[in-house]
């Protein structure tokens, strides 16, 4: 089994930039907040960087990755959600 090319690179960014703030995907989506969280990143001066999402349960989340607590804290603040931090996953023996 291969895994997708964006989820190794969600899992690139959290591992990268741990202080994640996960948000409930609303009904409608995102495109109505989507220009307001480009525009708190482009105040912040740093890069979108998107965590993996989780799917296995609705609302489907998804998750946004933060280089320091205090970013992530304003937006959380700002939108919403729930902080989190990455915490590494103990790689799996190879049998």
């Amino acid at each position: 089994m291969t895994r997708r090319k964006r989820e190794i690179a969600g899992l690139a960014n959290e591992r990268d930039f741990p202080h994640l703030v996960e948000l409930p995907l609303p009904p409608g989506g995102f495109r109505s907040i989507f220009q307001e969280i480009d525009a708190f990143h482009r105040e912040q001066r740093i890069p979108v960087r998107r965590g993996r999402s989780r799917y296995e349960v609705k609302p489907f989340y998804i998750r946004f990755c933060f280089p320091d607590a205090a970013t992530a804290d304003a937006f959380r603040n700002r939108f919403g959600g729930e902080c989190l931090t990455h915490a590494p996953v103990k790689p799996k023996p190879q049998t």
